[in-house]
């Protein structure tokens, strides 16, 4: 097993792998995590070491170079257009996304997406790239329409 090397020694570069790895399980389980950690063969992963590395804020003295790119690489991708959009939409009772990838295919930008079943969440954002700086994703339409507030009628 090759010793545990960190990505770098920079706190920005460690913030960014701890974001990555936030993002990536929202979309994936830990269990599925740690057998692509384990498939790239660097180092040794378990549920229970990568918890404690989230935990910690310290993945980033674990993940070497290489599985760091390797978990870069199940992120979605941005639109071949990004970032010159064409136009803006949302996506409401978004499901897994076929309209968004309809929109998307004609140069649109998906600034906001409202899904509250939560395996069609994980679908959606393994297939849809959300840029953090324009996109919001809302999992209750009720945190909008505020609909389950009394005193607003629906």
């Amino acid at each position: 097993m090759q010793e545990n090397i960190s990505v770098t020694d920079s706190y920005s570069t460690g913030n960014a792998a701890q974001a990555m790895l936030e993002k990536l399980l929202q979309i994936y389980d830990v269990k599925t995590l740690v057998a692509q950690l384990n498939g790239v063969g660097e180092n040794h992963w378990s549920a229970a070491i990568l918890k404690r590395a989230l935990a910690n804020d310290s993945a980033w003295h674990r993940l070497s170079e290489k599985e760091f790119a390797h978990l870069q690489t199940l992120l979605p991708k941005p639109p071949a257009h990004h970032p010159h959009y064409a136009f803006r939409f949302i996506d409401l009772f978004a499901g897994i996304g076929g309209i968004r990838r309809g929109f998307e295919s004609i140069g649109g930008q998906c600034v906001f997406t409202s899904e509250w079943n939560k395996h069609a969440v994980r679908t959606y954002k393994a297939n849809h790239y959300c840029d953090p700086a324009t996109h919001h994703f809302n999992e209750d339409i009720r945190d909008i329409t505020l609909s389950h507030k009394e005193g607003v009628s629906g």
